[in-house]
Parts: C-alpha cells; sequence; structure tokens
C-alpha cells in the first residue's frame, strides 16, 4: 500500500512538472538518492528523488480506529516523504526551480483523490498532504543519516493511511524511474 501511495503521488507530480516545463522526459523518480554503500544511485542526476523518510502512527485518530471490535484494530499512519533535487552544482538554480515546482504542485493540491491521481491503493478514496517542517538540526542530522551532503529538498506528510486487515486487495502501481 505504501509503495502505491508513494509511486503514485510521485507520478502525478512528475506530470505536472513536465506540464509546467513542456518536456517529455520523466523528471520525478522513486528512489532513494544513495545505495547502501553510499554511492550516488545512476539515474537521479538533473531529476527529483522521490524517498519515503519515515512512518509514524497518527496518534489522534487511534481512538477512531479502537472504537472497532475487531481483533486486528485499523492502524491510521502519516508517511512522511522527500522530494530531493540532485543536479550538478552548475545547475543549482535549476534544482531550486525543480523544488519550487514541487511546492507549488502541493500548494494547488493538497488532497489527491482517485479520481485524479491513479494508482492510488482502491480503499483509499484521497489522501491529504501538508509540508513537513524539520529544523535546521533534524535537517543535518537527516542528510548525515541519508549519507550524502544537503541538496535542495522538501519534505511532506501523506496524512491519515488506513491499513486495515479486512481490506486485502492486490494493486500494482506505475512503474517510476524510466523514460519510457
Amino acid at each position: 500500500m505504501i509503495h502505491n501511495i508513494v509511486t503514485a503521488v510521485a507520478s502525478r507530480v512528475n506530470t505536472y512538472i513536465k506540464n509546467r516545463l513542456l518536456i517529455t522526459e520523466n523528471v520525478v523518480v522513486v528512489g532513494s538518492l544513495v545505495d547502501l554503500k553510499g554511492t550516488i544511485n545512476q539515474g537521479i542526476e538533473n531529476k527529483i528523488s522521490v524517498f519515503l523518510l519515515s512512518i509514524e502512527e497518527e496518534k489522534t485518530a487511534k481512538n477512531y480506529a479502537a472504537n472497532r471490535v475487531i481483533n486486528n484494530p485499523i492502524i491510521i499512519l502519516n508517511l512522511n516523504i522527500m522530494f530531493a533535487a540532485y543536479f550538478s552544482s552548475t545547475n543549482y538554480v535549476e534544482s531550486l526551480r525543480y523544488v519550487s515546482l514541487v511546492i507549488e504542485f502541493f500548494q494547488i493540491n493538497p488532497v489527491l483523490s482517485l479520481l485524479d491521481t491513479p494508482g492510488l491503493p482502491l480503499k483509499t478514496d484521497r489522501v491529504h498532504v501538508e509540508i513537513y517542517n524539520l529544523n535546521m538540526p533534524d535537517t543535518m542530522r537527516l542528510w548525515g543519516a541519508i549519507g550524502t551532503k544537503y541538496v535542495p529538498s522538501c519534505a511532506y506528510k501523506i496524512k491519515q493511511v488506513a491499513f486495515d486487515s479486512e481490506d486485502i486487495t492486490v494493486d500494482i502501481p506505475p512503474i517510476m524511474g524510466d523514460d519510457n
């Protein structure tokens, strides 16, 4: 389910940026910036890499889920994702432009639904997205943990994603990362 949401959101942002810049090449890819050895992944230069930062339980929705009397109550989660623009140092201003377009997209589209975002899980009628603020010390620790130097980026929280063991469906997300 997480893979469906992240790839669907990334695909929608990709389409928006391609339309705004009048380009045909995919510029948003789902994948980490670095591999487990700490080297930059291939295929992300001059693109925006989208990856999962963290998963957190939504505490305010816990009372709602607890009211359901079953063995496995619904779990409500927030998904924190990062949009990182990896451009060469000579292309730094372009990386700022791409990050600005991501922010613009979510300012215009704070709610994504099955009607406008193909690939969302079938049981997820809509997701709410808001900026995820990181203070400077947390930002520096995060980039140290990622294993690379800071690149222009913005983080977003996808709110209240419901996991329900009674709703088991198989959704196949669109493939992200290739130029086809």
